[in-house]
């Protein structure tokens, strides 16, 4: 028996990328589904563009004020028809035309209460710690040990279109943090982990694009992610201290994963572009955060890991690999 799913697809000014996302979906094998599309106000030509779909399967909202990134999601949520969504951003694609079987199919063969699920794990970066996170996480993710899976790794399904979830999830779980609109998707994956289990696998079926023009690209470059990041941290760090996880090596990994990399960064816009804001937000927010050691020791791994590039993999190895034994152990 086929199976329905729902496709999200939030956009803004989307109309370089916008067509080929959603050919993609129409081309695909599998016909039983539903496109709900919101735009956000763009004035680019995406909305002339989207007003010339007729395909009775896709549905779009035209927006009459920006409601945000995670303000639509929690929207198109609230339209889905089916029990299991795919979200599928404007400048993102399905690589197969099969992609949408590949997914049903796995779907299909996992336990009935996995929350969601991240796809194509090891395929969208080649970063030493990104490998190494492939080489250890497991399939199946917990309750018990997700917390320190996030704390470590953090936003693990990375790019939305890596996520397919339960349609439901986003209702009983209280939706997305429209008060975090650049960290309200590790908020949320992160939440919802510590309660409900969900998977990460390696199925490759959405191509993430990788381009100047992507959110991922034009955030935070006034820092404005350290307060909403120090917040989701500090929450984890609060429930893994909770379970009796060390305060130092929680401490430690945060200062080399979190505060160095971001402190590089707030060094380098003050020595290229004279702009001491960066570095002042570091320091506000996470220097004087609970998951930080003391500025004196916290500056000290900084020039020690060269601003957290190196020692990262082998200090997370050393450290994870006790915790999980501690945790097992416990």
């Amino acid at each position: 028996m086929s199976q329905n799913i729902t496709i999200i697809m939030p956009c803004y000014n989307g109309v370089k990328y916008i067509k080929k996302a959603i050919d993609s979906l129409l081309e695909q094998t599998h016909v039983d589904w539903e496109l709900i599309i919101g735009d956000d106000g763009s004035k680019d030509g995406t909305r002339e563009y989207l007003s010339t779909l007729k395909d009775s399967r896709i549905k779009v909202f035209f927006h009459k004020k920006n409601l945000g990134i995670f303000g639509n999601l929690n929207f198109l949520f609230s339209k889905a028809s089916f029990s299991l969504t795919q979200i599928l951003c404007q400048d993102d694609y399905f690589l197969e035309h099969n992609s949408l079987k590949t997914l049903l199919d796995y779907w299909s063969k996992i336990p009935s209460d996995i929350a969601f699920i991240r796809t194509s794990h090891g395929h969208d970066s080649h970063a030493s710690l990104a490998k190494y996170e492939t080489q250890v996480l497991p399939e199946l993710v917990t309750p018990e040990r997700s917390s320190l899976y996030f704390y470590i790794f953090g936003n693990i399904p990375g790019n939305l279109s890596n996520v397919s979830l339960r349609t439901s999830l986003v209702k009983t779980q209280g939706g997305f943090r429209e008060d975090l609109p650049y960290a309200g998707d590790f908020e949320f994956w992160s939440r919802v982990g510590q309660t409900q289990s969900w998977m990460i696998c390696p199925i490759h079926i959405i191509y993430v694009r990788s381009h100047t023009e992507q959110a991922s690209a034009t955030l935070n470059q006034k820092g404005e992610l350290l307060a909403q990041l120090a917040e989701v941290i500090a929450r984890l760090y609060s429930t893994l201290v909770q379970q009796g996880i060390s305060h130092s090596s929680l401490k430690w990994m945060a200062t080399i994963n979190y505060i160095s990399l971001h402190r590089d960064t707030g060094i380098k816009k003050l020595i290229f572009k004279r702009d001491p804001l960066y570095l002042s937000l570091v320091a506000k927010h996470f220097d004087a955060s609970t998951f930080a050691l003391n500025p004196v020791l916290s500056w000290i791994v900084y020039f020690i890991t060269i601003g957290g590039r190196f020692f990262r993999v082998r200090s997370f190895k050393l450290i994870f690999g006790n915790l999980l034994k501690a945790m097992s152990k416990s």
